[in-house]
């Protein structure tokens, strides 16, 4: 049977372990150690060798590839763990902690792809043949396996449940991550960007909702910036770059200002500004119904939970 790619991710993973010289220490110790399953606390499964962590400086020796894509969602520390059964199969549990839910979050959606099957563990979680991923508070979790069996499938289901158990604080997405408009939204599909946001470092960190119709898709970014004023900075600097002209928009929630931009990456750009949001829609042409319905919505949305 054909690996998907998380189990590919998982088996480099493996690999990078045996090859490098990290920290070791119990799984009494501090951080995300402590959520690791000791020794027989699933039934049938022991540990196999000393758990292994991880900080920023280090972490390229263990996931040398994506190790800068962690590090930019705040990434603190890992701890990995193997365990075997009684027959000899392998497991390994890996538990990521970040600077915050929404950080862990945004880690954890760069992993996730909305035709995957979702688990109710933790704050959200999907699995594939050979893992289980799901994030809750400020970490991002993943239990992987090397072969597929039913009993392997049902095992790694047990250790992401109690791992989730231990986490007392799930943590929250902020409330503009559920602003986004319904209608043509793809479900399981909203990530969050810290950097290189629509091609551009200066972007900031931003929500991202993907739309798709019966003959078009679009992509729908949002930016919480800390107040009014910064959030029209950021807009009159994103029209300065792509030569837009800033208009006024009235909807229920309160007026907005927006701008058609032609970005030289992006094609056409209708970007906006709302109270301490800033935002673009990519991928519908300026003018278009759908487009200005879906800023319009979003500004409705926003203006309920307060400038």
């Amino acid at each position: 049977m054909k690996r998907t790619h998380n189990a590919g991710i998982a088996v480099l993973l493996a690999i990078a372990v045996l090859s490098c010289a990290p920290c070791r220490g119990g799984a009494e110790s501090a951080g995300p150690a402590r959520l690791l399953p000791a020794s027989n606390e699933i039934a049938g499964w022991k540990t196999d060798g000393e758990p292994l962590a991880y900080t920023e400086e280090n972490l390229w020796e263990y996931i040398n590839g994506a190790a800068e894509n962690f590090i930019s969602f705040e990434f603190r520390e890992v701890a990995a763990q193997d365990y075997l059964d009684g027959s000899g199969a392998g497991l390994k549990v890996e538990i990521y902690e970040h600077g915050s839910p929404l950080m862990a979050y945004g880690i954890y959606a760069q992993m996730r792809s909305p035709d995957l099957a979702f688990l109710d563990v933790g704050n959200e979680a999907f699995a594939d043949e050979y893992s289980v991923h799901f994030w809750k508070g400020a970490y991002y979790v993943r239990v992987a396996v090397y072969d597929a069996t039913p009993a392997l499938d049902a095992a790694m289901k047990t250790f992401a449940g109690a791992i989730a158990a231990k986490i007392e604080d799930g943590g929250s997405l902020p409330p503009e991550a559920a602003c986004f408009p319904t209608d043509g939204l793809v479900a399981k599909d909203t990530r969050f960007l810290t950097e290189g946001v629509l091609g551009r470092a200066k972007y900031p960190p931003s929500f991202v909702a993907t739309y798709r119709w019966e003959s078009e898709s679009a992509k729908l970014y949002l930016s919480t910036m800390p107040d009014s004023a910064a959030a029209r900075g950021a807009f009159d600097w994103y029209v300065n770059e792509t030569g837009g002209t800033p208009a006024l928009l009235r909807a229920a929630g309160g007026d907005c200002v927006q701008s058609s931009c032609k970005d030289p990456y992006q094609g056409a750009v209708v970007t906006f500004q709302f109270g301490r949001w800033f935002g673009s829609l990519v991928g519908l042409e300026p003018g278009s119904e759908r487009g200005a319905k879906l800023i319009r919505e979003t500004v409705e949305n926003l203006g309920k939970i307060g400038y």
